[in-house]
């Protein structure tokens, strides 16, 4: 499962995003998942990120669990921890989150309406795609940090 997820190019699912209104896109690599994001905020929106729908695999929880670690990951953690409100998420997960990748996939911003033909199409394309979260305006109330991973 690691070595095809390394080894899959992004190329189709960036000819595919070609059909679709893309805000900002991002591939996820050396400052993981909540790093990129970050980055793809850029002070304007704030995102909330549901972990339920956040692919990875298997093996990477039971490693995190046992605290087989990266240094990047707590470099990727002490860079943007700071943006991140985590609600119950377990640590393995966060770790997950903060981990930074050598070829990760594509992390794309769409509009609402667009983001199940979006993702149906990158499905029928065989690519392990979700729909992770959804972006909200800072002042939306209750939430208190720029990224909220429930």
């Amino acid at each position: 499962q690691v070595i095809a997820s390394m080894t899959t190019l992004n190329r189709t699912a960036s000819e595919i995003a070609r059909n679709f209104c893309i805000h900002a896109c991002t591939d996820v690599t050396g400052f993981g998942f909540l790093g990129h994001l970050h980055e793809m905020l850029d002070k304007r929106l704030w995102a909330v990120v549901d972990t339920l729908s956040i692919p990875y695999i298997k093996e990477a929880y039971t490693h995190a669990e046992n605290f087989m670690i990266t240094a990047a990951g707590q470099r990727n953690r002490n860079h943007v921890g700071t943006f991140v409100d985590f609600k119950g998420i377990p640590f393995p997960l966060e770790e997950i989150l903060f981990d930074p990748q050598t070829s990760g996939g594509l992390l794309f911003a769409v509009p609402q309406e667009d983001g199940n033909a979006f993702l149906q199409e990158l499905k029928e394309a065989g690519l392990p795609a979700q729909i992770v979260g959804r972006l909200i305006q800072p002042e939306d109330a209750g939430f208190r940090k720029e990224i909220t991973v429930l």
